[in-house]
């Protein structure tokens, strides 16, 4: 399989691929989980710098270094960066900053924390395994609501499988059923899944996004020290303070 790097994505949403690159990358994105989710991230970013930067001096300030950056270091000849282009290389960092620090809502926990990527296993491609995969490409490029049917046909299919379970929860909080989506996180936090600990810290950004800070609290309390999400659970709950 062909490999795309994040230039040749800005190319694509710039409509800059030739009739030959163009088709064989769109097919790429069907089979691609990760490549879908690369390119709604870009896509993602492109549209909110787009959208806010303009309206806002110290962005704006921001996206003159940016200009300057791009000047320097993917400088080419005979033709000018487009400000699409900035999402590359340095320029990206400054694009990740900006995203994650000065434009979101100070108050939209599920945004601003509940960004995840479904990663799907094929190892014994057996249904459930087609089934996360599909969804994967619909979670990943936050069609929340369109991997819900997926999802909800995996946990149908083997109860057990708490990465289905865990999946759906997060993909229902995205879609504002949020008591279904705890009650799903809280089965997988029950169990000894490897998801628990990442559960236990969705459930707290839930009451976080309602303003329920104890609540918030008390499950961030529940995530041991050294875990895959302790370091987020305490940048979070400094957030909250």
């Amino acid at each position: 399989m062909a490999s795309y790097d994040k230039e040749y994505i800005i190319r694509y949403l710039e409509g800059e691929l030739s009739p030959a690159e163009q088709p064989a990358f769109e097919s790429a994105l069907q089979s691609d989980p990760a490549l879908a989710a690369e390119l709604a991230e870009c896509r993602e970013v492109i549209h909110t710098l787009q959208q806010r930067l303009p309206q806002d001096d110290t962005a704006a300030a921001l996206r003159r270094s940016m200009q300057e950056l791009s000047r320097v270091h993917f400088k080419r000849e005979a033709k000018l960066v487009s400000f699409k282009r900035y999402y590359t290389g340095v320029a990206a960092a400054a694009a990740i900053i900006i995203l994650a620090v000065v434009l979101w809502p100070r108050g939209d926990y599920m945004d601003r924390w509940g960004a995840t990527q479904m990663v799907s296993s094929s190892e014994r491609g057996d249904n459930g395994d087609t089934l996360l995969q599909q969804a994967s490409v619909y979670f990943n490029n936050k069609q929340f609501d369109k991997a819900l049917p997926l999802l909800e046909k995996a946990v149908a299919a083997d109860s057990s499988n708490t990465m289905a379970l865990f999946y759906r929860g997060v993909a229902k909080l995205h879609t504002d059923a949020i008591d279904a989506g705890r009650r799903d996180l809280e089965k997988v936090y029950g169990s000894e899944s490897v998801f628990r600990y990442e559960a236990a810290f969705y459930i707290a950004i839930s009451y976080a996004q309602e303003k329920n800070i104890a609540m918030a609290k008390e499950w961030l309390d529940k995530i041991p020290g050294g875990t895959a999400v302790s370091e987020k659970a305490g940048e979070l709950r400094k957030k909250m303070e």
